[in-house]
């Protein structure tokens, strides 16, 4: 069934895509602040270190998203927001420069709260797991094309003060639409002793969804090379300017709303693990194409790998949706979280510490993509069973 008919999931969406826009387009702009105020591109940096630190202490988020309610503490994260990024309206030198990354921490504790996979497991019937997730995706990467142009004109043109302020109206917009929905959460979990180790210990329990973890961190290993090595590839590759850079986000962002359009209903209709199997192996084949001398198929390649990104993405979230009870979505989210995104923050330093050429870095990619492929399908994994939602009963 299409979550989209379901109308506690449209407002939900609404309010998603909106804040969503808001954040992509200010976050994304604070590295410029900071490098004008500075001149310095180390301090523009520690602008997306502050975004992933936060990161590291996922258990701890997930731990406290299972012990209380996810729609009040959703309004309330989106309530602090709005009114820490106004915080930015006093920036004025470099004096001030620690204000933006107070506020880039801020922003990466809220991308780290894993409260939305238990607000989705109470909200939407276990059909509809896999076109929520999609359409989630879709949406975000819709609005990710355009919002960071958009935040990076309105900067130039009225000063970043004007994009905090933005930024905080579009918290308030998603704040009135949780406020219009009347959702029946699951009761939340009573403290036990040892709760903060159940996520990891619960995804041990589930082959399948460790099949998919492990692919998942296996292609995160390497992933994070491309953010050194797609500037090398432009420049000795295409001997073309760094600008195509920005054409090439467009044009990845473009593949995965195509993507993400297909995705639920390739899950739906594969399984996850061989849904899953299907976005690595179209990840593999859009980063091969990055290793021909070729703006067009440069170009082909990211369009391709743009739009396998969500379906192994998808396969992932709607098994953590159908086979986690409610009260472990944000200990199981947050120990996937964590491995998977850890993983890729050590694949990001590997590539910017040891500086090998783009051909290697691309042929690894394309090896683990490939072997991510292969680990998820290897050997027969039975389907578990599914764990009904509130929204099943209803």
């Amino acid at each position: 069934m299409n979550a989209l008919r379901n109308p506690l999931f449209r407002r939900l969406l609404a309010g998603d895509a909106v804040s969503s826009f808001g954040d992509s387009a200010l976050y994304l702009s604070l590295g410029i602040w900071a490098k004008e105020l500075t001149g310095s591109d180390s301090a523009a940096g520690l602008v997306f270190l502050c975004l992933a630190l936060p990161g590291l202490f996922s258990p701890l988020y997930g731990h406290v998203v299972d012990r209380v309610r996810r729609k009040p503490l959703i309004i309330a994260m989106y309530a602090l927001m709005g009114v820490t990024v106004l915080a930015l309206l006093l920036v004025r030198t470099a004096d001030q420069l620690w204000i933006i990354y107070a506020v880039a921490l801020a922003y990466g504790v809220t991308f780290s709260v894993p409260a939305y996979g238990g607000l989705l497991k109470d909200l939407l019937p276990s059909d509809e797991a896999a076109s929520a997730r999609a359409t989630l995706i879709t949406v975000r990467q819709g609005v990710r094309i355009a919002s960071p142009v958009i935040g990076a004109g309105i900067y130039a043109g009225l000063g970043g003060g004007a994009l905090a302020v933005i930024d905080a109206a579009t918290f308030a917009v998603a704040i009135g639409f949780l406020l219009t929905m009347k959702i029946t959460e699951s009761a939340p979990e009573p403290a036990e002793r040892n709760a903060m180790t159940a996520g990891f210990r619960y995804l041990w329990s589930v082959r399948l969804l460790v099949r998919l973890t492990i692919a998942e961190t296996l292609f995160m290993a390497t992933v994070g090379l491309m953010d050194t090595a797609v500037f090398a590839a432009i420049e000795h590759g295409l001997s073309l300017p760094a600008s195509f850079f920005g054409v090439l986000t467009t044009v990845q962002g473009a593949g995965s709303v195509v993507g993400g359009l297909v995705a639920g209903y390739l899950v739906k209709r594969l399984g996850e693990a061989r849904g899953s199997a299907l976005g690595y192996a179209a990840f593999a084949l859009g980063a091969f194409a990055f290793l021909a001398p070729s703006a067009v198929l440069f170009l082909i390649g990211a369009v391709i790998y743009g739009a396998a990104i969500p379906i192994f993405s998808v396969a992932l979230g709607t098994a953590q949706h159908l086979y986690v009870p409610a009260r472990l979505q944000g200990r199981v989210g947050a120990a996937i979280g964590m491995l998977t995104n850890g993983t890729q923050s050590l694949s990001i330093a590997a590539g910017a510490a040891l500086a090998m050429s783009y051909q290697i870095s691309y042929a690894l990619i394309v090896v683990a993509s490939l072997g991510a492929a292969v680990a998820v399908t290897a050997g027969r994994v039975p389907v578990p069973k599914i764990i009904p939602s509130i929204a099943d009963a209803q």
